[in-house]
């Protein structure tokens, strides 16, 4: 088994390239062809045919976390093996197979969860699975739906009324959602323009170049890279003052403190800067508000927050507080493979050689083809 140092050199070495940039990658996303889905005839060896290709959620609640799953089999005849999945948006999508080796006949599924803790309005999401059907080797499947915003009601009967009017920001969510990160600029930009204390224009904007960088660095452009995380970055500077505003004004709301944690959590990789602290404080608050008797319960933001909690004591080299965290995350979601994989490091870390070997065992299971696996 392992252990971590190998990814963290990796974090080192990425971020000493782009010169120390203050906003690193915390998820990273990659650029994938499309494929078509067809059938081949059977007796041509394995064949994978999914009888649905694409689901529509249709309106989703705020935070929620909805799942669907896609059921497939092999029509060849021979054994098909599924090599892996890869998405369209790595923070946006969890794609999980549960039978990766079919024969003849045999079904398995793909279920899909959709984060959409971060996203509002129209979205459109792939996730491409790969196989070694040698006619079809990766089949293409979509997801899509429409995320109210937070002070929207899913099932809310109305009179009829003139449909809302599409703000610059609704079209820019729009366009954050379908991965288009240009045009979405272009529209955070207006709605800066119309209202400069706008704060969720700010932060998508940051959030559009910090995606942007992603690309370019997944396509070994680092200069380029390093220039859209600075525009990342600097924006993340305009937005966090007025976060800590909101909060002054408010004390109870959940977004701004979810916002200021992921924020101060991914500058934190860099080098010489520690804000894992600021991160935590954030972070422990939200899980505070989800939690609190008068709130709403909602499953989906438990399970982030426990996860991001737990990984940043672990960074804090303080493991049995991570492992608390991160088990609370599992016993939600059984699917999480970080959460999984840093209880697999805590535990290793404690001389605790057999659990850890187990939620090892259980990443590798979930995501073999994910770094986390190759570093389990």
């Amino acid at each position: 088994m392992k252990n971590n140092a190998g990814k963290k050199n990796r974090i080192l070495s990425l971020v000493i390239c782009i010169a120390f940039s203050l906003f690193l990658i915390f998820i990273v996303q990659t650029l994938f062809v499309y494929s078509t889905t067809t059938i081949t005839l059977a007796g041509t060896g394995p064949s994978i045919y999914f009888p649905e290709d694409s689901w529509d959620f249709g309106e989703i609640t705020p935070d929620e976390l909805p799942t669907y799953i896609f059921k497939f089999r092999n029509i060849g005849d021979e054994v098909l093996i599924i090599k892996g999945t890869k998405v369209s948006c790595e923070s946006c999508i969890d794609p999980v197979i549960s039978i990766r080796e079919l024969n003849p006949g045999e079904e398995s599924e793909l279920e899909i969860t959709v984060n959409s803790l971060d996203m509002i309005g129209r979205f459109t999401k792939r996730v491409y699975v790969e196989s070694n059907d040698p006619v079809n080797p990766q089949v293409t499947v979509t997801v899509s739906g429409f995320i109210k915003e937070k002070n929207e009601s899913v099932v809310q009967p109305q009179p009829k009324t003139q449909p809302q009017p599409q703000t610059p920001f609704r079209i820019g969510m729009s366009y954050f959602g379908k991965g288009e990160y240009d045009k979405a600029i272009i529209e955070f930009e207006r709605s800066i323009e119309l209202d400069e204390n706008h704060t969720e224009s700010y932060y998508y904007l940051g959030q559009c170049y910090l995606q942007k960088g992603i690309i370019e660095y997944n396509n070994k452009n680092i200069f380029k890279a390093y220039s859209l995380y600075r525009k990342a970055n600097k924006f993340a500077e305009q937005v966090i003052p007025q976060y800590e505003k909101i909060i002054e004004n408010n004390p109870k709301d959940l977004n701004s403190y979810r916002r200021l944690g992921y924020i101060y959590e991914v500058r934190s990789i860099v080098p010489f800067i520690n804000e894992y602290d600021k991160a935590l404080e954030y972070y422990s608050k939200a899980l505070e508000l989800v939690v609190s008797p008068s709130s709403a319960r909602n499953t989906g933001i438990i399970i982030y927050l426990n996860t991001r909690i737990g990984y940043i004591y672990f960074e804090k080299k303080k493991y049995s507080q991570a492992i608390e965290y991160l088990e609370s995350a599992i016993k939600m979601s059984s699917h999480n493979t970080e959460a999984y994989y840093y209880l697999g490091l805590s535990y290793d870390k404690i001389g605790e050689k057999e659990k850890a070997r187990e939620f090892l065992s259980r990443v590798i299971e979930l995501a073999p083809q994910s770094e986390w696996a190759q570093d389990a």
